[in-house]
């Protein structure tokens, strides 16, 4: 059966001088308030919530980035392209940007440049606030996943570490069609 929250991709994709540094990037949103999911997963365990912060890529680094897209996947919608930076606290053991599904974007390509072993978590929810934990995968640097953001998932972040990311957002596009066409990419 296929994994239906997330897919590793065997492809590359050139970000050299796309890691800058957010301060020098324009602040796409803040992310702070806990959602639903993350209420569930405290009565199960003890964590810290960190916030998420959101920047948009300079235009010509998404620009170069979306040029190396499949254009017939960016027949059916071109990507935003933003740098995504959670900061863990030195003195919080359980830290984790809590579960959550992404409000803007349904489907991402992540490419990891600020890896230290987190683990991200998909989850179902049921009717009640019953969450239970389904899959996960761990990210190493340049690595590339494709995952479902509009379902439940987490990221378990280690204790004084920055984790960032490279992420190709598709607003209205379903994951299953993004997959299905980079699933036709040569070898």
């Amino acid at each position: 059966m296929m994994n239906t929250y997330f897919a590793k991709l065997d492809m590359t994709l050139d970000t050299s001088d796309v890691f800058t540094d957010p301060a020098a990037l324009r602040c796409n949103g803040e992310y702070l308030r806990q959602q639903k999911y993350g209420v569930a997963l405290l009565r199960k365990k003890s964590f810290t919530s960190v916030p998420n912060r959101s920047y948009v890529a300079a235009d010509k680094d998404a620009e170069r980035l979306i040029a190396q897209l499949p254009q017939r996947l960016l027949n059916i919608e071109v990507p935003k392209v933003w740098v995504l930076d959670m900061q863990a606290p030195v003195q919080e053991p359980e830290v984790m940007l809590a579960p959550h599904v992404d409000g803007v974007r349904v489907t991402a390509i992540n490419i990891y440049s600020n890896t230290n072993g987190e683990r991200t978590c998909f989850y179902t929810y049921a009717a009640g606030g019953e969450i239970q934990e389904v899959d996960s995968f761990v990210a190493k640097d340049g690595d590339i996943w494709l995952m479902d953001v509009s379902k439940p998932h987490a990221v378990e972040l280690k204790p004084a570490k920055n984790r960032r990311v490279l992420t190709l957002s598709f607003i209205t596009t379903p994951f299953d069609v993004v997959r299905k066409v980079l699933s036709c990419l040569p070898s």
